[in-house]
Parts: C-alpha cells; sequence; structure tokens
C-alpha cells in the first residue's frame, strides 16, 4: 500500500467514524454533511470524494461489519443441534456483537427509516446470510420448502433484530431472560422443519 492510499483510507476511516459519533450524539437526520466535514477536519468538498451522502457513509461501516454478522449465522449453521439449550449460547454472542457494534446498529435503524439505499443494503445482507446457510435446507425437498425456510429465516433475523435493538440499544432489559428463551426457541423451531 503506497502513503497515498494509506492517507486517503485513513481519511476515509476517519470520516466514517466521525459522522458514527455525531449520529450517537444528535442523530442520523439532525446530522449535515457539514458537521462530518468539520469534525473529520476536512471540507466538504473532500467529504464528497469519498461520500456522495450520509447513506453512503452508513453503508460503508455496514459492509466493514458484514463479515462479522455472517460469521455469527455460520455458527448457527454449523451448531450440531438446534435446540433452545444450545442456541442459547448463540444468542449470548450475538447479544455481544450488538453490544459492541450499539453506535453501528442504533445509526443503521435511523437511517432504514429514512434512507432507501440503507434499507436496501441491510436487507441484501439479511438476503446473503440466509442463502449461506446449508443444515437449514438439507433435508428440503422441493425449491418451494427451501424458499419458505428461507423466508422463515429472515423473519426471525429481522424478530431478533427487533428485540436486540429494544434490549441493548434501548435499555429495556426487564424482561431479558424470557425475551431470550423465547427467542431460543423460535429459532429451535425454524431448525426442526
Amino acid at each position: 500500500m503506497t502513503a497515498r492510499t494509506a492517507k486517503s483510507a485513513a481519511t476515509r476511516q476517519r470520516i466514517v467514524d466521525e459522522a458514527l459519533r455525531l449520529f450517537r450524539e444528535q442523530g442520523y437526520e439532525q446530522t449535515s454533511m457539514a458537521q462530518i466535514a468539520s469534525v473529520a477536519g476536512g471540507s466538504r468538498a473532500n467529504l464528497y470524494l469519498y461520500f456522495n451522502g450520509k447513506p453512503q457513509i452508513i453503508m460503508a461501516r455496514m459492509r466493514e461489519i458484514e463479515t462479522e454478522v455472517a460469521q455469527l449465522y455460520a455458527v448457527l449453521d454449523r451448531l450440531a443441534d438446534h435446540t433452545p439449550g444450545t442456541l442459547r449460547p448463540w444468542l449470548e454472542t450475538a447479544r455481544s456483537m450488538w453490544l459492541r457494534y450499539a453506535t453501528e446498529f442504533e445509526a443503521i435503524n435511523q437511517a432504514m427509516a429514512t434512507d432507501p439505499a440503507v434499507l436496501d443494503e441491510w436487507l441484501g445482507l439479511v438476503a446473503r446470510i440466509c442463502a449461506d446457510q446449508t443444515s437449514l435446507y438439507r433435508d428440503c425437498r422441493t425449491d418451494d420448502e427451501r424458499q419458505d425456510r428461507e423466508a422463515h429465516m429472515a423473519t426471525l433475523m429481522s424478530s431478533l433484530e427487533r428485540n436486540f435493538y429494544f434490549l441493548y440499544i434501548r435499555g429495556h432489559k426487564e424482561r431479558e431472560d424470557r425475551v431470550l428463551a423465547a427467542l431460543a426457541r423460535q429459532w429451535a423451531q425454524l431448525y426442526s422443519g
């Protein structure tokens, strides 16, 4: 990597990091590109060399964490059995990831509400993860059955996302243990066919 390429990558990363900080502090909609440029230490013209809008900034971070999200579901796919007891530790790993990326998930949630490109990117991530599963589809006899299971998994991913959003981003943990137990049962039911 050349010095110029390294400097460009560092500038791009600084923009993403500072934008996420602003989104956390004042909200996605309330943050302007001018504010992002200012706190990132550059001009708006320089910012637009890297990103033409806030959706592209959010999607850049989404792509950065996609591998880890996909790995979480790859672990689910490789579990020897999918009982509530074996799924509970997997959910706890998912919780750790949500806590680590709380700022990102909050910003993504806000951006999906207003920017269709961000929503499409997230739905694409969900579709790619569902398509990559193998054990879930192993005993499917028809393409329709596979598509039904894929849709079921996508709805469970959405449920997990909303529940984790309220539990770990918004801090409503009053019934955390019961919610995690219910999620474990729902995921087990998916794999029981």
